[in-house]
């Protein structure tokens, strides 16, 4: 998809110069000559990246850049200065923009800039502390886990793993190609989709055969995740099979982790018989979090720490009301339902400790946390009803005062879908 980028100049000549520019590049442009019209626009697109002039009658780019990390922390801001005021550019930078550019603007560097400044976001994205990070609790079934883990990683072979709904399937794949020796090659992941029928019925589907070896060749030399394997029509199951069985170890080996939520008798009336004897020995199951009082002990710490970093609060406990509370819940979603819960307590804590009395936000009617997919107020399954969804991103953008990316990872969405969502109900901001 092309990038979107707003150009703010009060020249209108400097606008539509880099416009043309851009447009040549493929991106998809719009132009603001002043702070007003340039904040109307990034409420109405989700722009990923804003060039500014710093200089402009009444409101200047300072404001803005103020106003966009707020409203959209997402969105890069590139400030465009004249030679004179490279001081006052700099400064900007502190203030979060993501780099500057003098004056008159040379072309070459112009791009350069812009291009550094998106690869500079995807190293962020993928270096962000905590996150997507598969940690290891104090305890026996966590050190077995990690070893078995590091055994898959460092002999490079295929594996299945088996997990609840939110136990970590993904990170744990993470882990296995982080650790591996294959890290400089591509990790690259198959969803198979969800179907209504059983696998048995799906005689004729093509889809999985034709999606999975595609992402096969070019996960080639390094690693395959294929979720929800227990998914795969019996086409795809017998070519799951021949990757598996027929690849030699070299250059080119492709290693192939599956992951399912599916236990070993489901998989086994469900899997062709070849493909289950494959992968039922040596299957890693994820723990769960239900009673164990020392892992939720130790999540809530971690998340607390991961919460604090990404809302820039300093929220360094949590009142021993609300820590119970947490400890006698079943946690059906694991991991990531007491992370988007830690995430909810931080963004509604005023002070630096999650007290007692957000328990009647943090809790629904029944003393229990919320939905594990959703900080915000109900199921998961309420927030997919398109009945409940304005309701929802209303309560997503006030619990954020009104920042989209947050309000976005609290609904499981992406940026450009909550835009259009926000336009389709035409939702206002706080």
């Amino acid at each position: 998809m092309n990038k979107s980028i707003l150009v703010i100049d009060d020249n209108v000549t400097v606008c539509l110069m880099l416009k043309s520019w851009l447009v040549k590049r493929d991106f998809s442009v719009e132009v603001a000559t002043s702070v007003d019209q340039a904040k109307q626009l990034v409420k109405e697109h989700p722009f990923d990246l804003i060039l500014s002039d710093i200089r402009m009658p009444g409101s200047d780019g300072f404001a803005l850049l103020s106003w966009v990390k707020k409203y959209d922390s997402d969105i890069l801001v590139i400030m465009m200065t004249g030679y004179a005021d490279i001081e006052t550019a700099v400064a900007s930078m502190k203030s979060g923009a993501v780099d500057y550019i003098a004056k008159p603007i040379d072309p070459d560097l112009f791009f350069k800039k812009i291009d550094e400044a998106f690869i500079t976001q995807e190293n962020m994205k993928k270096n962000m502390p905590l996150s997507n990070e598969f940690v290891k609790p104090p305890g026996d079934d966590y050190k077995r886990l990690f070893n078995i883990l590091d055994r898959v990683s460092e002999e490079n072979v295929h594996g299945l793993i088996i997990g609840d709904r939110g136990t970590g399937k993904a990170s744990a794949v993470k882990y296995i190609y982080e650790k591996g020796i294959h890290h400089s090659k591509p990790l690259e992941v198959y969803e198979v989709d969800s179907l209504d029928e059983p696998v048995t019925l799906s005689l004729n589907k093509r889809d999985d055969v034709v999606g999975m070896m595609d992402t096969f060749r070019q996960a080639k030399g390094g690693l395959l995740h294929i979720k929800g394997v227990d998914r795969l029509d019996l086409n795809g199951q017998n070519e799951l099979i021949d990757i598996l069985t027929k690849q030699t170890k070299g250059p080119g080996y492709t290693q192939v982790i599956m992951t399912t939520e599916k236990g070993k008798p489901e998989l086994q009336r469900t899997l062709l018989p070849k493909l289950y004897s494959l992968v039922k020995d040596d299957a890693i199951i994820l723990p769960v979090l239900k009673g164990e009082r020392h892992n939720i002990a130790f999540f809530i710490l971690h998340f607390l720490k991961f919460a604090n970093q990404t809302l820039d609060k300093k929220v360094k406990a949590i009142d021993p009301s609300v820590q119970e509370a947490f400890m006698k819940y079943d946690w059906p979603g694991n991991i990531q339902e007491l992370k988007n819960c830690i995430f909810k307590a931080v963004l509604l804590s005023d002070g630096s400790r999650v007290k007692g009395n957000l328990l009647s936000s943090l809790l629904g009617k029944t003393g229990q946390p919320d939905s594990p997919s959703s900080v915000s107020m109900n199921t998961v399954q309420s927030l997919r009803k398109e009945s409940y969804e304005k309701e929802k991103i209303q309560q997503a953008l006030e619990l954020t005062k009104g920042n989209k990316t947050m309000a976005a990872s609290i609904l499981n969405i992406d940026r450009k879908t909550l835009y259009n969502k926000i336009k389709l109900y035409n939702v206002t901001s706080p």
